[in-house]
């Protein structure tokens, strides 16, 4: 059968069906963007293609994005003290730096020294939003450390006019490092290798007195470990023998330098689980513990404390060993 075809007048044959192919070619493009969530735009084309496929057409990223608090690595609570300034040489003063005098650490790292009363230079978002005075919960990243610390704001919660930002009432003491995340496999090799694991409290920390039978070995140098002691009240042992009175000398780096960033920093007040070892790293194996001569231990390595939370889970790992 022979077709017939009908020509419009004023029209090609075939021109519509010309122009369709590349309508829905166009259309195709076009859809493939925007789902893609790309933009796009052009002289008759929105900036993006959300408000043609409706609000609910598209994945909501904020709905996947994790908060300040829990991004944040270093949080604290804090009181400008300058603004447009930096506490830091090593930070060059800049509108979106200032200075914040901490009032208590949330959350940190095992190897960040931070603590009530230290100053931490801020690279804020909005400067507009601190001026002197001003109190805040700060949620931040780590940026440079070294004489002191520096971070980078990723939000903040203000103070109530009159009032000092709420922190988490957790009915214990905050403090002053929180360990960095550790998998099972990794805290039973610390528990296996560990002389002592014990829970207890840190009621005194001084610097230490080094002996003249180890003094050769130190010289003063930027490596310099300036170890310090912490004497240690033991509530509970969960590895080794009980130590005597329950009193035990645990000795840790206070320096911020690379060789020693790492190690967990204390002081008085603070509790915890604490794996130690004996110390064979400072040049003096003993310490005086209340007039009477005992090993010293360390607690050098990331995870050698941890929070009295985690008890179950030592427990548990201590038992399958």
């Amino acid at each position: 059968m022979k077709r017939i075809r009908t020509a419009v007048p004023g029209k090609v044959p075939g021109e519509d069906a010309g122009k369709q192919g590349i309508m829905n070619t166009s259309s195709f493009f076009l859809a493939g963007i925007l789902l893609l969530g790309l933009p796009v735009s052009g002289p008759s084309l929105p900036v993006s293609g959300a408000g043609l496929l409706g609000p609910g057409a598209l994945p909501q990223a904020t709905n996947n994005q994790a908060t300040p608090a829990k991004q944040s690595s270093i949080t604290f609570v804090g009181t400008v003290s300058q603004v447009a300034a930096t506490s830091l040489a090593a930070v060059p003063k800049s509108p979106q730096t200032i200075v914040v005098r901490v009032d208590s650490v949330l959350k940190k790292p095992a190897a960040v020294s931070l603590k009530k009363g230290d100053t931490v230079t801020v690279e804020v978002k909005d400067p507009a939003a601190f001026q002197e005075g001003t109190q805040a919960t700060f949620y931040t990243e780590g940026w440079i450390f070294g004489s002191g610390v520096a971070v980078k704001e990723l939000g903040h919660d203000a103070a109530p006019s009159g009032g000092a930002p709420g922190a988490p009432e957790t009915g214990e003491k905050t403090v002053e490092q929180s360990p960095s995340e550790i998998t099972d496999q990794d805290l039973q090799r610390l528990l296996a290798t560990a002389d002592y694991v014990v829970i207890g409290r840190i009621t005194d920390v001084h610097p230490w007195a080094i002996p003249k039978s180890a003094a050769p070995r130190y010289r003063t140098s930027e490596h310099s470990a300036n170890w310090q002691e912490a004497a240690l009240q033991v509530q509970s042992v969960l590895k080794g023998p009980k130590p005597k009175k329950n009193k035990m000398v645990v000795r840790f780096p206070l320096s911020r330098d690379v060789a020693w960033v790492n190690a967990p920093k204390f002081q008085a007040g603070e509790q915890g689980i604490f794996i130690l070892k004996k110390d064979t790293v400072s040049g003096a194996p003993t310490a005086s513990v209340g007039g009477y001569k005992a090993d010293a231990y360390t607690c050098l390595r990331p995870g050698d404390w941890l929070p009295t939370s985690d008890e179950a889970r030592v427990r548990s790992l201590l038992k399958n060993k």
